[in-house]
């Protein structure tokens, strides 16, 4: 994908990816009801209908490619997608958004070749927006959910870059997944921070300077990560699996299972040397 294609493709996104997020607040501020999934994961009325107007956006600006949905997936929709396919979480962080937390996010992510080449995450209570727009090229910018926003340009967005805190990290951790191997992980690295934070954003905050190494050694989906993974290289950094290897995407046998990952600023060896 280009520069060009990128860009084009948010400004086509951003009316259905703000009116979902006007959506979901709603939710979150009223409340919903929230019902348990086969795999025991929550999921409320505004997972359902955002991912709803995310899709036919989606069908109407790239009718071609193959869309793994996760209320979809857990609905029982299943797709063979091609090298080229599109992954939708309309609200990563449903525990958080359900327990008042305000860093869910919509995530949208092409993958071409086992590898995400474009991402979208954008924090509706937070009016962040991180998006790649092009090779090696990551922005920000500030839009509040229903923003009648014309195109990226409009918000003004700012570049994002990696910026590794050398000798005193700052580590991100999820709120409820396996903070205790985390903890024994993060033992090798000179940690000045931990933050515990819920969903894709923790990818985001890494892209745009603010941390350094996300360890995740519980259980994640393609549609959780794609789309962090996409920005965070973007911005210079890297996420890689335990052993050192990409994670890789279009797992369809593993029902899209990630294995246990990496996200950081630097090379890991870098990270854990201690402040002189």
């Amino acid at each position: 994908m280009t520069r060009h294609d990128h860009r084009r493709l948010t400004d086509a996104l951003l009316p259905a990816v703000l009116a979902a997020g006007k959506l979901e607040m709603g939710y979150f501020d009223a409340g919903c009801a929230v019902e348990t999934k086969a795999d025991q994961s929550p999921v409320t009325i505004a997972d359902q209908q955002a991912e709803a107007m995310i899709l036919k956006a989606l069908a109407e600006i790239m009718p071609g490619p193959a869309v793994v949905a996760e209320e979809a997936f857990a609905a029982g929709q299943r797709w063979t997608p091609g090298d080229t396919f599109l992954l939708v979480d309309a609200l990563d962080g449903t525990k958080q958004f359900v327990s008042g937390h305000r860093e869910f996010t919509i995530n949208i992510a092409i993958v071409s070749g086992g590898r995400p080449v474009y991402g979208l995450v954008y924090a509706p209570a937070l009016g962040d927006l991180l998006v790649t727009d092009g090779p090696g090229v990551a922005l920000r910018a500030t839009l509040l959910p229903g923003a009648a926003a014309t195109s990226l340009a409009s918000a003004d967005p700012v570049g994002i870059n990696v910026t590794p805190h050398f000798g005193a990290i700052v580590a991100l951790q999820s709120r409820s997944r396996n903070v205790g191997q985390s903890n024994a992980y993060l033992e090798d690295f000179p940690v000045a921070e931990r933050r515990q934070l819920g969903s894709s954003y923790k990818f985001c905050l890494i892209a745009a300077g603010i941390g350094d190494i996300y360890p995740q050694l519980g259980d994640t989906r393609e549609w959780d990560t794609a789309a962090g993974e996409a920005i965070l290289v973007a911005a210079g950094g890297s996420v890689v699996a335990v052993d050192g290897t990409p994670i890789g995407y279009g797992k369809t046998s593993a029902d899209y299972l990630n294995p246990k990952f990496i996200a950081s600023s630097a090379p890991l060896d870098s990270l854990k040397r201690k402040a002189s």
